[in-house]
């Protein structure tokens, strides 16, 4: 029976995505190996380009199919290119599956230490309360007789306590974020409920704490302020106004409850109202302030403009140039009178040029940047073209080509691996430009022929030998090593043919 069952299993269609079968439709059409393993290769590169879409099925699927024509007889040296191709391909695919792999357990793990370190914080729950910096009352509230010892106290361990619940939440959403089996999320989630028990009523009872004084000081303080049936106030408006300000700021430095919070608003709120009359003697001193304000905004206003227009000017979109005007602009501000108002105002204009210009300077340099890399890949897509194509092209067109891409070639800025590349590149071009002389060519020709042939040996074998040190001394970067591997492979098997070449032709010669 069980043998029948997987004879069964082995007859089940092999289930293939609708993608996969346009491909083997398109590949099956293709007459030519070489025509096939391109076509492939190329499909291929798409699945990798799109693998956090989907899975790396039709990758694998597809390299099972092209792996064996690798075996049919082909052009050794388009042989090597596409098998470059193929293997560096595969090493990217094996890459990937390794890293999915490895994200999932990573994550696990470092969850694991996230926690281990929470509890161990929560053990040393005192020493960590001693690290956390005193409250500091603001200073509108000095004078009055406020329990700032205790305020610092009980926030202290607050903060302590936001802190350790803020990592514990955060922790609980990456559990339920993160695939991992059930019983293994479970078991962690339990972790975290066990700390939360510690965490959560310790906190409730400081918060109803901190609530109670901070009630009974508003209170003694609207006593102490605005004495009933007194019409004079306990202090200049100026102070108790001030005071009423650092009391709003204490509240939103204190974790309070909102029953505290509301309570303690609606108080404070009603000794505002009773200051407002005192206000607008101070509102006639302010107008006077705020001509004064206007005045030196209207000064500041055409420099800004003239700001403007300098960072519009393309000839002026220097970084420095640009960060040397604006700074010195909001400078000036800072050293005259100006509402909140006209700063913000001001502030943004200069901002918005700023920004507009700096963007721009950033803009030309990627631009520059990536014109100088899509040249790269022009020349490097335009020679592997040619090569692909030599069977079918002229030598009058081939040796063209090859003097117009070196032209082009000397003037890139290229890093070193990129110089090996192409020269392995023009290597292979002028093997197909040797071979296509030698078969119009006789006599004296010949002679020529064979001479070049022999430096071109040359160039090849030293080829190799650079390609052998590099590797030595890139062990201990993989992807360098894997590249320089594949340039050793591909120039040894090109001195082979070459060397086969030249004593083909040596024998003609003979």
């Amino acid at each position: 029976m069980e043998s029948e069952k997987k004879e069964q299993t082995e007859k089940k269609p092999k289930f293939e995505s609708e993608a996969f079968k346009a491909f083997k439709e398109s590949f099956e059409k293709e007459k030519e190996v070489e025509e096939k393993i391109t076509k492939a290769l190329e499909f291929m590169k798409s699945v990798l380009s799109e693998v956090e879409k989907g899975s790396l099925k039709d990758f694998w699927d597809a390299k099972k199919l092209v792996g064996p024509l690798f075996k049919e007889k082909m052009n050794p040296i388009k042989r090597n290119h596409l098998w470059s191709q193929y293997a560096e391909l595969g090493d990217e695919a094996r890459r990937l599956k390794e890293i999915k792999d490895e994200q999932a357990a990573f994550s696990v793990e470092q969850v694991e230490l996230a926690i281990e370190a929470l509890e161990a914080d929560i053990g040393h729950y005192d020493r960590l309360v001693d690290q956390i910096p005193q409250l500091e009352v603001p200073k509108g509230l000095k004078s009055l007789s406020l329990n700032e010892g205790e305020y610092s106290v009980v926030q202290r361990e607050l903060q302590l306590l936001k802190t350790l619940i803020s990592r514990l939440d955060g922790l609980r959403k990456e559990i339920l974020s993160t695939d991992m089996r059930i019983s293994h999320k479970n078991k962690i989630l339990k972790r975290l409920s066990k700390l939360g028990d510690d965490v959560f009523p310790k906190r409730k009872e400081l918060i109803k704490k901190v609530s109670e004084s901070f009630i009974k000081d508003v209170e003694a303080f609207v006593e102490s302020r605005f004495p009933q049936g007194d019409e004079k106030f306990g202090a200049p408006y100026y102070v108790i106004r001030d005071e009423i300000k650092s009391f709003q700021g204490l509240a939103k430095l204190l974790t309070l409850n909102t029953q505290s919070f509301t309570k303690t608003r609606k108080a404070l709120s009603e000794c505002w109202d009773k200051i407002k009359e005192k206000e607008k003697d101070r509102r006639t001193e302010m107008g006077e302030r705020s001509e004064e304000q206007k005045k030196n905004f209207d000064v500041l206003v055409p420099k800004v403009e003239a700001f403007e227009a300098l960072c519009s000017q393309e000839e002026n979109q220097e970084r420095s140039r640009v960060l040397e005007q604006s700074n010195a602009l909001q400078d000036e501000m800072k050293e005259v009178a100006l509402s909140r108002d006209h700063v913000k105002i001001l502030k943004d204009r200069i901002q918005k040029a700023r920004s507009n210009a700096l963007d721009k300077v950033k803009a030309k340099a990627e631009e520059k940047k990536h014109a100088a890399k899509k040249e790269i890949n022009d020349l490097k897509e335009k020679l592997a073209d040619l090569i692909k194509n030599e069977s079918t092209t002229s030598l009058v067109d081939l040796e063209k080509g090859e003097e117009e891409f070196k032209e082009a070639y000397v003037k890139l800025n290229l890093s070193p691996m990129e110089i090996y590349l192409f020269e392995r590149q023009f290597a292979d071009l002028k093997s197909f430009i040797f071979s296509k002389k030698e078969s119009v060519i006789s006599g004296e020709d010949l002679e020529g022929l064979y001479e070049q042939r022999s430096a071109h040996v040359e160039v090849i074998k030293k080829q190799v030998e650079e390609y052998r040190k590099e590797m030595g001394a890139s062990n201990l970067d993989f992807e360098k090593a894997m590249t320089y591997r594949e340039l050793y492979d591909s120039a040894k098997i090109h001195l082979e043919s070459e060397m086969e070449a030249l004593e083909n032709l040596e024998e003609k010669l003979i």
